[in-house]
């Protein structure tokens, strides 16, 4: 039975039982404002983090729906029911067996399959990369319309001469979105998550070309400690340098540390005789790269440490 849109099915067995099929979904609004947005994580590598020449993004698309026959519509249905078979009607929701939700922009697509009834509170939809940076691309131009469309499957039975057999439903709802950024600036963010960054897990270059160079006579060894703040706290990590080891090392701290802050270091020096000379401890900022090379020509009165 119909009522203008709404539409009900009769319970085979309970004449007064009826099933209302799904109502057509739309997009939420709060105070004159569509509910939806554009999200764009960004990340681009950092020498800090080690992973100086990596970029990735994620762009998110969340919608807000809903869905409800209106209050007149259903109970105008009621009254058509009541007055045919004198009874008091109950209303249920049509079991539904599968439900398709389907994203349409150009001729790029993203779909997804339920097995059940399409819950509409909120769809969260993580773009493939390719579609994510195209629509974020146009949103930054102008408006974009894109078209949610939904279907709907429903198993149930029909009376065909004096029997039942089974039969499908099906519904088929397309819903326009219009993604106004001119309009809803606030719609649309981007999300830069290196600038946030406050801790990240250092990998640092360490060069010594002392023994390369031979800088100082009868250098046995060096050694540099570096110290990294963590919780109020210095944790050190220690490399070595001989004639035997490569000139350039790296270090990966395995702890998350605080950028903003600068990280300390000393050298130690071994020689031949067994005698050791160890330096001051040093701030540095920045993390890419320390040398610890003893350069006797920028200071010829400098004696080693």
């Amino acid at each position: 039975m119909e009522s203008g849109p709404l539409r009900a099915y009769q319970d085979r067995a309970q004449h007064c039982v009826w099933y209302l099929i799904p109502p057509p979904p739309r997009l939420k609004d709060a105070s004159n404002r569509p509910l939806f947005s554009l999200d764009v994580f960004a990340y681009h590598g950092r020498q800090a983090t080690g992973d100086r020449e990596k970029f990735w993004q994620k762009v998110i698309l969340t919608l807000n729906l809903e869905r409800a026959w209106p209050g007149k519509a259903r109970k105008n249905l009621k009254q058509l029911i009541k007055t045919k078979y004198h009874c008091a009607v109950k209303f249920l929701s049509l079991p539904i067996s599968q439900a398709k939700v389907k994203l349409l922009l150009g001729d790029l697509s993203y779909e997804k399959t339920w097995r059940t009834r399409w819950r509409p509170q909120k769809i969260v939809i993580p773009l493939e990369d390719y579609l994510g940076a195209l629509l974020w691309e146009a949103a930054q131009r102008d408006q974009v319309l894109i078209s949610l469309v939904i279907e709907e499957k429903a198993n149930g039975v029909r009376q065909e001469e004096n029997k039942f057999v089974p039969a499908t439903m099906s519904w088929v709802w397309t819903l326009p979105l219009k993604l106004d950024r001119q309009k809803y600036p606030e719609n649309f963010r981007l999300h830069e998550l290196g600038a946030y960054l406050s801790k990240a897990y250092t990998q640092l270059d360490i060069l010594c070309l002392d023994f390369v160079e031979q800088t100082i006579p009868n250098l046995y060894a060096t050694f540099v400690e570096i110290g990294f703040p963590v919780n109020g706290r210095t944790l050190i990590k220690q490399v070595r340098f001989d004639e035997n080891t490569p000139f350039r090392q790296q270090i990966i701290f395995p702890l998350a540390h605080d950028l903003k802050r600068p990280y300390r270091y000393r050298i130690m020096r071994i020689f031949d005789d067994g005698t050791q000379k160890i330096g001051p401890w040093l701030e540095k900022q920045g993390e890419f790269a320390l040398d610890i090379t003893h350069y006797r020509n920028v200071n010829p009165s400098e004696e080693a440490p």
